[in-house]
């Protein structure tokens, strides 16, 4: 069977699935919480791989196979970052956060931050965030759908403009149709694919390398780089490399489409039972994408793009049909994790810009939805090619600019509207500039910098929150209620 036609059969498959997946969500749609929280009815299953196709989407597992390719050893820096932003995803962002959005019945993540700022200075906070989320989630988005298209063209030979267009205008139609329920259900979908791929995939590549004794032996005539746990850096330069990769799971606490998972949980239980599947999952599936892109520096030391190690690997050591089925899911998998982006957008601009006192709107939701949609097919079609580039500058803005506020809000303290501000331009601003810089040993100055010092606006423009035993009672804030 032809690569082009397995593609077509699983494209359609995966159509017919989009059918049926908004239709379900269609069917749980009855108000703004169903569309951006599902109503706070996520079960355990759905809770766990909704967060960790979110935190560890599929761009980024192309990232750690494609760094374990072209660095060796010193890639597992990436796996370290993302067990450390799961683990403080889960064990300090994820039960303090659900507390606070159901005190304050919040929808998303920006008005928790700003819940109790005046109305002008809040006003003004949730203007700048959502200048920032809208700018950076679409851009990820469209980073994703284009990945999806390069993909495409560059294993199993379908137009890339065609696959742009029509995933793009799919996943509009399905998220705005199915709100936040199709939408968790094709992150789970994202998940088991990827799960799969990780799992299938390694022990063809340790085959075909001979064994993992050969597979060694053929590691260290890399090099001393490539069989360096530091790439060959030393002294400062190798301290940060370790620490500007490791910085990337600090940027996973401020990814509103990853812990707005937790706001939809259905209870503190499940937060608890969900956190170990996550866990595991992280443990797992970025481990066995970087076997494979060791696997494919001694196979393929040659290839061009290292994104496409993966691919690589399957090429080599499967059947041209089970090769090209692979690389389909693998563009499902990327199309369908842009569910969860457009969904923070829509957030963003449904939520986050009216006031406190404007009842939210179903109707406004679709549009802003639509909106996001439109804007994030235009700038997949016409952005540039360095789509992981584009990926990892929107993680790090939003990383910057939204984590250390979410941390130290969360932690018990209540930043002054000013400081949020500072905060939030702070991150914002010194990242995009790093970004312009050549690059620093491991983008130390990017993901570091903006990130320690938005933290320290935050935390020097803090107050602690008020002593609950105190006769000022009915004084309280949504700090006072939130577990510490």
């Amino acid at each position: 069977m032809k690569q082009s036609t397995v593609a077509v059969i699983v494209l359609s498959l995966a159509a017919v699935l989009l059918v049926i997946g908004a239709a379900w969500g269609a069917r749980r749609m009855h108000s703004v919480s169903d569309f951006f929280v599902g109503s706070r009815r996520s079960d355990v299953w759905i809770t766990a791989l909704s967060h960790t196709a979110n935190a560890m989407p599929p761009w980024l597992l192309l990232i750690v196979s494609g760094s374990a390719f072209a660095w060796g050893l010193s890639a597992i820096w990436l796996w370290a970052a993302l067990v450390l932003g799961f683990l403080l995803n889960w064990f300090f962002v994820a039960l303090r956060l659900r507390a606070a959005a159901g005190s304050e019945n919040a929808l998303s993540v920006m008005q928790i931050l700003s819940f109790d700022a005046g109305d002008r200075l809040q006003l003004m906070i949730r203007l700048s965030a959502s200048l920032i989320l809208l700018v950076a989630l679409m851009l990820l988005a469209a980073a994703q759908l284009h990945a999806a298209a390069d993909l495409a063209a560059a294993t199993v030979g379908i137009s890339a403009t065609a696959i742009t267009v029509c995933a793009g205008i799919a996943m509009m139609l399905y998220v705005l149709i199915g709100g936040y329920p199709a939408a968790s259900i094709s992150d789970v979908a994202t998940m088991l694919i990827m799960l799969m791929i990780a799992l299938c995939l390694p022990l063809p590549a340790v085959l075909a390398a001979d064994g993992t004794a050969q597979l060694k032996i053929g590691f260290a005539a890399l090099g001393a780089e490539a069989n360096d746990w530091f790439g060959g850096r030393t002294g400062v330069v190798a301290l940060a490399f370790a620490l500007g990769v490791s910085a990337t799971g600090f940027a996973l606490a401020g990814q509103p489409h990853a812990v707005g998972r937790f706001m939809a949980a259905r209870d503190a239980r499940t937060l608890q039972q969900a956190r170990w599947i996550s866990l595991g999952c992280v443990l797992v599936v970025p481990w066995m994408m970087l076997l494979c892109g060791w696997c494919a520096k001694v196979l393929y030391e040659g290839l061009n793009d290292p994104s496409l190690a993966l691919f690589a690997i399957g090429n080599r050591t499967l059947p041209p049909w089970l090769a090209a089925l692979i690389a389909t899911l693998a563009i499902c998998a990327l199309v369908a994790s842009m569910g969860g982006p457009l969904l923070a957008a829509a957030a963003s601009l449904a939520l986050d810009l009216r006031s406190i006192r404007q009842r939210a709107s179903l109707a406004w939701a679709h549009i802003a939805l639509l909106l996001c949609a439109v804007i994030t097919l235009l700038l997949s079609l016409y952005a540039g090619e360095e789509f992981l580039e584009q990926s990892m500058l929107a993680l790090n803005l939003m990383g910057s600019s939204i984590g250390p506020l979410l941390l130290v809000r969360l932690g018990g303290k209540r930043v002054r509207p000013g400081s949020t501000l500072g905060a939030l331009w702070a991150g914002t601003l010194l990242t995009l500039v790093f970004h312009l810089l050549p690059d620093a040993p491991g983008d130390f100055l990017e993901r570091v910098v903006p990130f320690v010092a938005a933290l320290g606006i935050a935390l020097t423009g803090g107050q602690r929150r008020r002593n609950p035993d105190r006769a000022d009672r009915n004084e309280q804030t949504v700090h006072d209620r939130v577990p510490i």
